[in-house]
């Protein structure tokens, strides 16, 4: 799985596909977490979220694990832009599912549009490894697609979700194939949730999940 041939074009793709709702589901809830100090931050891609975080939490440390070194760079540029060079961030270019982060070691971990990447018995390993990392009463702030529920909605829902499987398995290489629902294996990891917002008619959610 890569990214890097989408990365210099993921901006604009996001801008005309969601008309940031991404954006908007991915920070809907940093209101609502305390200050952390260490943040480790799962597939970050080109910086959008990052960008928000730093601005929010300036005296956060924040290690992100991303498997693209151009959305690295992407991301890098991004913060200088935004006048936040100088912020704490570390950008550790590795495929998730061979990383080990330091155990109980931040506490906060997000993960925004990056589980759905990786397929049940990815997850079954994937998950209780970024759990790992987290430090006493963490917070997990996870944000996703998901599938409506009845009706039309569900219809729609499931229409785009397929379709972005099967772009983004034909240009990324992307081992899923549908959505996983992570919920049993983020409380299997003794998490629970907190707060969850929807949007786009149910079409994206964000949670926070707390220790």
């Amino acid at each position: 799985m890569s990214f890097d041939l989408l990365a210099p074009h993921y901006r604009w793709m996001e801008a005309l596909c969601a008309a940031g709702q991404l954006q908007r589901c991915r920070t809907a809830l940093l209101g609502g977490i305390d200050a952390p100090q260490r943040v480790l931050v799962y597939g970050e891609g080109n910086g959008r979220f990052l960008v928000e975080l730093c601005r929010r939490f300036p005296a956060a440390r924040v290690t992100v694990v991303e498997a693209s070194a151009v959305m690295n760079d992407l991301a890098r540029a991004r913060l200088r832009r935004a006048g936040l060079a100088g912020a704490q961030v570390e950008f550790i270019h590795v495929d998730a599912l061979t990383w080990q982060p330091p155990t109980a070691a931040f506490d906060l971990i997000v993960t925004c549009f990056f589980l759905d990447c990786f397929r049940v018995d990815q997850l079954q390993h994937l998950v209780p490894a970024i759990a790992s990392a987290a430090a006493y009463d963490a917070h997990w702030l996870h944000a996703d697609f998901q599938i409506a529920p009845t009706g039309l909605r569900r219809v729609c829902s499931q229409v785009i979700v397929n379709a972005l499987y099967a772009f983004f398995r034909w240009a990324t290489r992307l081992p899923a194939r549908e959505l996983v629902n992570v919920e049993p294996f983020l409380g299997a990891a003794g998490f629970t949730r907190w707060q969850r917002r929807e949007f786009v008619l149910g079409l994206l959610f964000c949670e926070c999940w707390k220790l």
